[in-house]
């Protein structure tokens, strides 16, 4: 018994350092791989946050114009009020205006418009936050040739562009600052 003891060796100074060293590059790999992941996780829940942020407004605001009805005592007019730019610039990239209110199915008002970065709706007199997170509500209205007018009595088709932005705060350039941009083009069916 004491012979086999007495024949045990140990490791060297050398090997554990060379053991040392390798355990090092193997964990710094595994610390990139997990740094990696954890920002592409960061990338994308910020991505789809923005998108489906700009994708539920737009969708609202669509089916809300679409079951829109005429205002009482005409045949061609839609929209109770909108924003005085909404035949300025050259959509899709600049002018439009910023709000718009009609009358909806059940003879209910309803104006979309924003306050500062939170895009509103008020149903009825009753303000709610639809999104948060918006850089711009952008409407641009047409009427029937196509060209853009701001007459409430000749619009016929609205041009919608929404952009938006995460809601927290994000430093530029970072994971978490992204943006999206959706734009929809509704032609009123109820007239």
């Amino acid at each position: 018994m004491k012979r086999l003891l007495r024949d045990a060796h140990g490791f060297t100074l050398a090997e554990l350092l060379i053991v040392v060293a390798v355990l090092g590059f193997m964990m710094g790999a595994l610390f990139t791989l997990q740094r990696q992941g954890q920002l592409a996780y960061l990338t994308g829940a910020a991505r789809v946050e923005v998108q489906q942020n700009a994708r539920i407004a737009l969708d609202m605001m669509v089916n809300d114009l679409r079951a829109a009805q005429p205002v009482a005592g005409s045949v061609t007019r839609v929209l109770t009020g909108i924003d005085a730019n909404c035949n300025t610039g050259t959509p899709p990239t600049s002018g439009g205006g910023t709000s718009m209110g009609f009358t909806d199915q059940f003879s209910k008002t309803v104006t979309y418009q924003m306050s500062g970065t939170d895009l509103q709706r008020v149903y009825n007199g009753t303000t709610d936050v639809l999104i948060g997170g918006v850089q711009s509500l952008q409407i641009w209205c047409y009427n029937a040739g196509g060209t853009l007018d701001s007459n409430l009595d000749n619009i016929r088709e609205v041009l919608i562009q929404i952009k938006t932005q995460t809601e927290r705060t994000a430093q530029a350039g970072s994971p978490g600052d992204q943006h999206a941009v959706v734009e929809g083009r509704v032609r009123f069916r109820n007239i």
